[in-house]
């Protein structure tokens, strides 16, 4: 699965492989929104390891999980970003927001 969401004690992690791309908003987008309103994390831990590339809608909702938790005093730690994916937002600016 490109989208997969564990969570472990107070912590929740969102892991990602393969492409995710438009195809796979509607599952990432159901996702973020589980760990968003996971009301026992403070901190959750997004792992790019496996993932191969992302598009416009995939990065859409990772910029909204990302502000959606930083609303709300929590953070999210991103792991294992893959060379292509951090050119990718470096491209479009969004290095900053994306790639501690």
């Amino acid at each position: 699965m490109a989208v997969e969401l564990t969570t472990s004690g107070d912590e929740w992690c969102l892991t990602l492989s393969g492409v995710v791309d438009i195809f796979d908003a509607v599952a990432l987008q159901a996702a973020a929104q589980e760990a968003c309103g996971s009301p026992a994390s403070s901190a959750g831990v997004l792992r790019l390891g496996s993932l191969e590339g992302v598009d416009t809608a995939s990065t859409q909702v990772l910029l909204a999980l990302s502000r959606g938790l930083g609303d709300k005093g929590r953070r999210i730690r991103f792991e294992e970003i893959p060379e292509p994916v951090a050119r990718f937002w470096r491209m479009a600016g969004l290095a900053d927001q994306l790639c501690p």
